[in-house]
């Protein structure tokens, strides 16, 4: 199985790379070039969150957290339009942050385990849908940027889950080792109920979706594509 640093280097090269040429192609901007890369690294790391004690675990549920509060801030602001005061801007993130680290995160490391349902093309899905629905209630008009970030999201897991399966070939011995075909699969279907689950709430939020027209139109166009250095435009 390769590392954590392993995993998170060639997912930021690779997803550096796509965001790059999307920006190149005029595509995105590039403050929404440098979301697509961060987007696809984190990617890059989610399916060792079944990891527990893991440095994927910690920095991810991290984020995680730091996301929740920012929802919470944006929904009270914006959706109940009430104005926090100063002890309030203090008090909500503790409270949200302490919730997802002391509730939310001994329930999923209770309920997972490594190289489970995390490691699988199933939660990938759920994973990058779930980004998609989450970037575009935050931004209505930017649905191509929704599915952009979900899909970076599912690039960066890929390169996870496809790294796992190289390492799990010792081509110095050339022997395949047991952990081969754990990584990369279609669905934890020994975990009949999470797996159900997955399907169903993949269904939902593909229901709910985003328009796709629009994306499918502007990603087709790439007469604006050059190629770029740092001091010359061929």
């Amino acid at each position: 199985m390769a590392n954590f640093n392993t995993h998170l280097n060639t997912a930021v090269i690779i997803t550096g790379l796509g965001s790059a040429t999307l920006l190149s192609a005029g595509h995105i901007d590039l403050n929404s070039a440098l979301w697509l890369w961060f987007l696809g690294s984190i990617g890059g790391l989610l399916p060792d969150i079944d990891s527990d004690n893991s440095t994927s675990l910690d920095t991810i549920f991290n984020l995680f957290a730091f996301s929740a509060v920012l929802l919470v801030l944006h929904y009270i602001t914006t959706e109940l339009v009430i104005e926090i005061s100063f002890i309030e801007l203090i008090i909500v993130p503790l409270l949200v942050y302490g919730f997802m680290k002391y509730i939310i995160r001994p329930i999923f490391e209770w309920i997972t385990v490594h190289r489970g349902s995390c490691h699988s093309l199933l939660f990938l899905v759920l994973s990058a849908l779930l980004t998609t629905q989450v970037t575009w209630q935050l931004n209505t008009k930017a649905a191509i940027f929704a599915w952009l970030a979900g899909g970076f999201v599912l690039l960066g897991g890929l390169i996870h889950l496809m790294l796992d399966e190289i390492y799990s070939v010792d081509l110095s011995n050339v022997r395949i080792k047991r952990s081969f075909g754990t990584a990369l699969k279609i669905a934890d279907f020994d975990n009949k109920l999470i797996t159900l689950t997955s399907v169903v709430a993949i269904v939902g939020l593909i229901y709910i979706a985003p328009p796709t027209e629009q994306t499918i139109t502007a990603l087709s166009d790439w007469s604006h594509f050059r190629f770029q250095t740092f001091n010359f435009t061929f």
